[in-house]
């Protein structure tokens, strides 16, 4: 009979985690789109974790996007270790998905503008201010990879898009950071404006105007692009 991930206990944990792949999920998480991975909830040495999988797609996208994606956002959890609010990393599961602690929370976009406290936002802020002092800038944080539990803590979570500068980053590499680490205060801005009540542009022009001039920028292509491929404004 199998060992189940509850009782593979005495094996390596990338033993444990390779053996996931006979396991039925707690719970599974469809991806957005056939290029999202799903996320699977698992049980394992008395602790739930968190797979996020591409092997469940395409094999253009698994071995296209997928590689990539997860080879990045395990570098980037690497580069993470131990920063507050980011779940711990707890290793690959082949070239196509990764573990890391399953957090129970909710995420910021399920959660009604009133309910949430302002306080959230200082939180999420010094979870980046950690990440960027440790070299790290997501570039694409959204307010479905904030992760709010009943306490009021926040977790960030979807590293896959994240900038890591490395022990010797060139200037290319520098600049990119600088731009994703302004990313990143801009996304912040524009979440504390949108569930405080705020104006948006004011709190986007506070960041800084160089962050301001390219979050502009990006709006226009992005409006460009959403025009080319018949996308209605304000459509999902």
């Amino acid at each position: 009979m199998p060992r189940t991930a509850t009782q593979s206990t005495t094996g390596s944990r990338e033993e444990n985690l390779a053996a996931l792949a006979l396991q039925q999920p707690l719970r599974r998480i469809a991806g957005r789109n056939r290029t999202k991975a799903d996320i699977c909830v698992y049980r394992l040495e008395g602790a739930e974790i968190a797979v996020k999988d591409y092997r469940g797609r395409a094999p253009w996208i698994r071995h296209t996007i997928g590689r990539f994606l997860i080879r990045r956002e395990a570098a980037a959890h690497r580069a993470a270790a131990a920063i507050v609010g980011v779940p711990e990393f707890l290793g690959r599961i082949g070239p196509f998905a990764l573990a890391t602690r399953w957090i129970h929370a909710r995420p910021l976009a399920a959660q009604a503008a009133d309910r949430v406290d302002p306080a959230v936002f200082d939180r999420v802020g010094a979870v980046l201010d950690a990440l960027h002092g440790r070299g790290i800038a997501l570039g694409d944080l959204h307010h479905r990879d904030v992760l709010v539990s009943e306490d009021g803590s926040v977790h960030l979570v979807d590293l896959a898009t994240a900038c890591v500068l490395g022990e010797r980053p060139g200037p290319m590499r520098r600049a990119w950071f600088r731009r994703m680490r302004d990313a990143d205060r801009v996304a912040l801005a524009r979440m504390r404006a949108r569930f405080t009540g705020a104006d948006e542009s004011e709190a986007v022009a506070a960041v800084g105007a160089a962050a301001a001039a390219w979050h502009s920028r990006g709006r226009t292509l992005k409006a460009i692009w959403d025009r080319l491929r018949g996308k209605k404004p304000g459509g999902g």
